[in-house]
This record gives structure tokens, sequence and C-alpha cells, in this order.
């Protein structure tokens, strides 16, 4: 059998160690509060940047294929417009017969019998010699 004396290690609470109590965990309740309030921002503003980086993703694919199509059509219009322009040119050519040229007697080559032709190193080389 127990003692009914024996000291059990509880403390007997008084009202102002109850309001003490109630007074800490309503103000660690607070801090609590303000906490996952940051957090909730947090979260958030997270969000919002997500939803913006994925439209800003959707920009540059609709942006790359819109830049393709462009491209391709460019192309597509410089074949055509080659095209034409050869066309062109081609009914409005201007044809010559070939002419010969006189040539000079004193318009001779210069080699293998003509004046001597030689790089500049060989003419430095020859002189030093």
């Amino acid at each position: 059998m127990r003692n009914p004396l024996a000291p059990t290690g509880l403390r007997r609470y008084t009202r102002a160690r109850c309001r003490h109590d109630r007074d800490a965990a309503r103000a660690e309740v607070l801090r609590l509060e303000g906490v996952i309030r940051g957090l909730d921002t947090t979260v958030i503003e997270q969000g919002e940047r997500i939803a913006q980086l994925e439209a800003d993703a959707v920009d540059v694919s609709v942006e790359r294929q819109l830049r393709l199509l462009a491209d391709e059509r460019a192309e597509e219009f410089e074949q055509k417009f080659l095209a034409l322009k050869a066309r062109v040119d081609n009914a409005n050519a201007i044809t010559v017969p070939p002419m010969r040229r006189p040539v000079d007697e004193d318009d001779t080559p210069t080699e293998p019998a003509g004046i001597e032709v030689r790089t500049l190193r060989e003419a430095f080389a020859a002189r030093t010699a």
C-alpha cells in the first residue's frame, strides 16, 4: 500500500501559475500563427512565380513556333523571288557574240619568254648573295 502523504512529484498549480501558463501558451500560438502566415505568403508567392514561369514558357514556345514558320515562309518567298528574277533576267538578257581581243606584239606574256617574274623573297635572296 502506498503512503498517501508521500510526495508524488506533481506541484500544486495556483491560479497565478495557471494564468502564466495560459498566457505563455497564447503567446506561443500567436507566434506560430505568424510563422504560418509567413509560410503561407511564401507559398502563394512561389505559386504565382511558378504560374508566371509557365506562362513565359508557353509564350517562348509559341514565339519559337512563329519564328520557325516565318523562317520557312521567308525561304519559300526567297526561292520564288529568285526563280522570278532568273526568268526576268533570261527574258531580258542581251547576248553578244564572243569577241577576239587583238594582242599587240609588245604585249607578250611574262613567262616563259617575257619579263622575269620572281617573288620578293627570291629577288631579295639573289640581291644579297
